[in-house]
């Protein structure tokens, strides 16, 4: 059975903890995400220490990095540092909780692609992403569609970093069907490298991150698609709150149960 994972609401994390434990569930932190907590230190500390106080084993764990305009491919040498020490404590906090894996955003914006972009996009992201890899052997770097309208640039990237054995792809599946409305292709380039999937419901319009079964997405079509291309990667539920978290694993693990029979 896949293993799902949520966020856990930081201040309800005893509840979280009592359901990750009940339903056999993982987390996701997406508390470092945020300038204003990374910029704290004394904050940051003091979450990694909450999460860790409970004793439950995070080394199956993942966590969101640092995205707000982050840019290590900028052609401003002083934005590619600061975006990459943003990526580095990321990866800091990461080691910290002792986690599997840390989600970046790759950043790439379509509308602005061409030779040089997409190759000044791809060689900096790629050391970018070798430096990590080097510096933190142990922990996994999962690369994410944000942006991307297809998923040509990263098969580029995946397969550039194919050495890379802690490099693999994060499919944002609300997000590769907002921007192309098909599924199927961003599943079937990116199947070597699929390690972990995000999913949410929405309308086709935006990524407005609504619980799954709550939107229009077609969850049959999801896990046929899941099951083909990705059986061994695990899906976080990418929702606000513990009780969205709540209603929107139980409505995935009935889905893929029901699809299975």
């Amino acid at each position: 059975m896949t293993v799902f994972y949520f966020i856990p609401e930081y201040g309800r994390l005893e509840e979280a903890e009592r359901f990750a434990k009940e339903q056999g569930l993982r987390f996701e932190y997406n508390d470092f995400i945020l300038p204003d907590v990374l910029d704290a230190e004394d904050e940051v500390k003091r979450r990694i220490e909450a999460y860790k106080a409970s004793g439950r084993d995070t080394s199956k764990d993942t966590m969101h990095g640092a995205f707000f305009d982050v840019t290590v491919f900028s052609y401003d040498a002083k934005i590619r540092e600061v975006s990459f020490a943003r990526m580095r404590r990321s990866m800091e906090i990461a080691k910290e909780l002792g986690l599997r894996a840390v989600v970046f955003h790759g950043n790439y914006f379509p509308f602005l692609k061409g030779e040089r972009y997409d190759s000044n996009w791809l060689t900096k992201t790629e050391a970018a992403v070798r430096r990590l890899a080097e510096e933190f052997p142990g922990i996994g770097i999962y690369m994410e569609n944000m942006f991307d309208d297809t998923p040509e640039m990263l098969v580029r990237l995946a397969t550039c970093l194919q050495d890379v054995l802690t490099f693999g792809i994060c499919l944002d599946y609300s997000h590769a069907l907002i921007l192309s409305k098909e599924g199927e292709e961003w599943f079937r380039q990116l199947a070597p490298w699929i390690r972990h999937i995000h999913v949410n419901d929405h309308c086709f319009v935006k990524d407005v991150h609504l619980v799954p079964g709550e939107g229009q997405t077609d969850w049959t079509e999801f896990f046929r698609l899941k099951e083909t291309y990705a059986p061994e990667a695990t899906i976080h539920c990418e929702v606000s709150g513990l009780d969205a978290a709540i209603r929107g694993i139980s409505f995935l693990k009935e889905k893929e149960m029901t699809w299975k029979k």
